[in-house]
């Protein structure tokens, strides 16, 4: 993998893991909207998958040439990749957390 083939992987993880935390914030946004907040983290988990297939071609090519070391273009986009991953998690976790609330006012 040349240089500028790792720096556009790099750009890759980071606008797609971009683009996931977009569409999870909007999914906490309309959370009152169950159907909605679903659709919006569906998107996020499209977005972020995407740059975890960038990341894992990345490092797919250090396993193929032993010569070759990914920057710090790269390091960072795995640091936005995980923090993004880790925010959709709580999010998930916020959205579980809604939906018995609701239920729990519902059973009144």
């Amino acid at each position: 993998m040349t240089l500028d083939e790792l720096n556009e992987k790099s750009m890759e993880m980071i606008v797609a893991a971009g683009e996931a935390r977009s569409a999870l914030n909007q999914a906490l946004e309309a959370i009152d909207d169950i159907e909605k907040y679903d659709e919006l983290m569906e998107e996020a988990r499209k977005a972020i998958t995407r740059s975890h297939t960038a990341q894992t071609k990345v490092l797919q090519g250090t396993i193929t040439d032993p010569d070759f070391y990914p920057n710090i273009l790269f390091t960072h986009a795995q640091d936005t990749l995980m923090t993004v991953m880790s925010e959709i998690n709580t999010a998930r976790s916020i959205g579980k957390v809604y939906r018995k609330v609701l239920e729990k006012i519902n059973e009144r």
